[in-house]
């Protein structure tokens, strides 16, 4: 259960299950959660782990938008869980040449939704963290890229060609993205020329999953502070409605 510290007034929340419809005609089932009351937020395009759509991703939708924000999940499993890394590991073997076309249609419907004050970001859990990556590099309409414990191998070398500000957050335990790989995703966002609106955080005492379903998880702390730099983050950059600013604590 993500938790924070920010003072934010939350608001009640309608939440359920859309289909979505990519640019070539494929459908694909989605998650989607948002205030209650009928006035334009931003929007976050919300990505889920190799686990599929599970409780995590489905209370992480629901907490920002219950922060003030209009969110899209698309399930890029097609409504498959992986309960072990072995079916995880064929998931997304199976859906590699879909997972982006799923992003790209839902930050697309974000971009045009009537409740949609035009601002947009993308925030991914693992998986979905490289993925945050890669829409932050591919499109030039974001206004911001959060990635929790992704991937950014496979995008080294191509960050300058972003304009989205990233905010990328790694636990210090963090088993799989080791510390020079870190390291250099950090040197080279210093190197871009909005060097200034990106941010690599560490987590102490965080390892690779930062988030967890159940409220008495030891990871409380770790998932706060994550969650924390992430509303800092998202404040700064994208578009807050008038009344949400008014309302501040």
């Amino acid at each position: 259960m993500p938790i924070h510290d920010s003072g934010r007034v939350e608001f009640a929340i309608d939440s359920g299950n859309i289909t979505l419809i990519t640019d070539e005609g494929k459908r694909f089932p989605a998650y989607w959660a948002h205030p209650r009351i009928g006035h334009r937020f931003s929007g976050i395009c919300m990505l889920h782990d190799w686990w599929g759509m599970n409780n995590v991703s489905r209370l992480l939708a629901n907490f920002f938008a219950r922060m003030g924000y209009y969110v899209i999940a698309p399930d890029m499993f097609g409504g498959q869980i992986a309960n072990t890394p072995q079916t995880a590991m064929r998931l997304l073997e199976r859906t590699e040449n879909t997972r982006f076309a799923a992003v790209d249609a839902t930050v697309s419907v974000l971009e045009s939704h009537h409740r949609i004050n035009e601002s947009v970001a993308v925030v991914g859990v693992g998986m979905g963290g490289t993925l945050a990556f890669e829409a932050a590099i591919k499109r030039d309409d974001l206004e911001a890229a959060v990635a929790y414990a992704g991937f950014p191998n496979q995008y080294m070398g191509t960050f300058a060609q972003s304009n989205t500000p990233i905010l990328a957050i790694y636990g210090e335990n963090e088993p799989y993205i080791k510390s020079p790989v870190v390291a250099h995703l950090h040197n080279e966002l210093k190197q871009t020329a909005i060097a200034e609106h990106h941010r690599v955080e560490i987590i102490a005492g965080g390892g690779h999953e930062l988030f967890s379903a159940d409220p008495f998880d030891k990871r409380r702390d770790v998932s706060k502070h994550a969650i924390n730099h992430t509303l800092a983050f998202l404040d700064q950059h994208l578009e807050q409605p008038k009344h949400m600013r008014q309302t501040r604590r």
